[in-house]
Parts: structure tokens; sequence; C-alpha cells
């Protein structure tokens, strides 16, 4: 009988003491409405950190989105003025570009703290008065060196100018990223996507496409090499009108997709 006299006076007390807490719990919140007593809760050390890490992650995939972080001075008397850190020219051509008989200079930089990292392309303009200017920019001409940290995005790569003064840049890349080559000119004072070539190779087929932007016709080869003699197939299409696509702003990647 004293043990059950004990148990149930340890259960009364446990019970009373509950009451209590909640009595106390009422208290605290009664001038509160739900939405503060919600917001309490929200800001409480815990959540707080974790939304801290939340905005904290938002933000640098946002940054990582972005194109274009970098600026480059607007002139300068050498090609390595323009070559501001974190970056390294990777690859340079020579020749002539806009309507002068001067020498312009095409840069593709790399940034050295990051492979991954969007490669600038710079159109130099050289002056009668010496130096160079910088004409544009491109954060989308070639792309990345590397994806997903250690992958190599082409096998090959080059940039010219050609007799002609066209730019031209070519990347070359087994798998899905294939073979591309993109054409610039200066049309109208501004330097613009002419052509465009890209090809592919799958499960038993060949894809090679040619985009004639000025003329804006499309001509598309498909070869099916699962057969003996590799026959093929050609379709055309045409470009819908659209206003010049200009170097410094057009995704060659894309800008055909649709």
């Amino acid at each position: 009988m004293k043990k059950q006299s004990k148990i149930i006076a340890l259960l009364a007390f446990v019970l009373l003491l509950a009451i209590v807490l909640g009595y106390k719990l009422h208290w605290l919140n009664a001038d509160k409405s739900p939405q503060q007593i919600t917001d309490s809760v929200a800001n409480a050390p815990v959540h707080v950190a974790a939304k801290e890490t939340l905005v904290t992650i938002s933000k640098k995939t946002e940054e990582q989105k972005e194109t274009g972080g970098a600026e480059f001075p607007e002139s300068g008397n050498t090609i390595d003025d323009f070559v501001t850190s974190p970056y390294i020219i990777a690859m340079d051509a020579k020749g002539l570009l806009d309507d002068d008989d001067l020498e312009d200079v095409v840069l593709v930089l790399q940034n050295k703290t990051d492979s991954t990292d969007l490669r600038p392309v710079l159109v130099l303009l050289k002056q009668a008065t010496g130096g160079y200017r910088l004409y544009a920019t491109s954060w989308q001409a070639i792309g990345a060196a590397y994806i997903n940290g250690d992958y190599q995005q082409y096998d090959s790569e080059d940039i010219t100018i050609d007799k002609n003064k066209t730019l031209i840049i070519s990347t070359y890349g087994s798998g899905p990223v294939g073979n591309r080559e993109t054409r610039y000119s200066f049309k109208n004072g501004e330097l613009v996507l002419t052509y465009m070539e890209t090809y592919n190779a799958g499960a038993g087929q060949q894809t090679i496409a040619k985009y004639d932007v000025l003329a804006r016709k499309i001509t598309v080869e498909d070869i099916n090499t699962m057969k003996e003699d590799m026959p093929a197939k050609l379709s055309y299409g045409k470009l819908p009108p659209h206003k010049p696509y200009l170097f410094k702003e057009v995704d060659p990647v894309s800008v055909f997709s649709e």
C-alpha cells in the first residue's frame, strides 16, 4: 500500500507540473496573435541559423549563373593591359577585323583560379594613335574549359581571323558536345554572328547542321551510319527574321535551339 501511495503521489505531481507549465505558456502568449507566435518560433536561434544557410546557398547559386561579372579596361597600350586578375591568356588571334588596315587582336581569357568559370572573349581594335580599344566582350562565345570540376569540355579549340576579316571560333569535342564553328564579321559597324556549323554523332547517326545567318538558310544533313553505304538525307529550313545577333550578346549554343 505504501508503494502504491508513492506512485500515485508521483503521478499527481507530474500532472500538476504539466498544468502549471501549460498555464505559464498560455499566459506568455496571451497577448500575441497566432502569426506572432509563429514568428517567434521561426526567429529562434536554430531556425535563424537554418535561414542564413539557405540564403548563403541561394546567393552562391545565383553568382554561378551570372555572366560578365568582371570588367576590363576600355583602352590600353598593350594587350597585357587588358588581362586583369585573376585572368590569363588562353588563346589569341591577330588580323584585320574592322574596316581599317590596322592589326586587331582577339583574346580568350581563363580564370586561373577556376577552370569551370566562363571564359571572356575580348575584341581589341588597334588604334591609329597607338594602343588598343576594347570593342566588345563576349561571355558566351566559347564557354568554359571544364565542366563539373574536372571534365574537359572540348578536346581541342582554335580561334583565328581569316583573310576575309572574319573571326572564326572552333571547338571540337567527343560525345554530346560535338563540334562547333562560329563566324563573326563586322556589318554596319557591329560585329555580328554570320554563320554557324555543328557536327554531332550518336548511336547510328551523324548530323551536320549549317546556319547561314545572313541568308537565313538552314541545311541539315543526317547520315545513317548503321548501313554500309551510310546514306545521307538533306533537309532545308529558313531562319525567321531577326535583328543582327551581336557578338557581345549572342549565345551560340542556344540561339538556334528553338
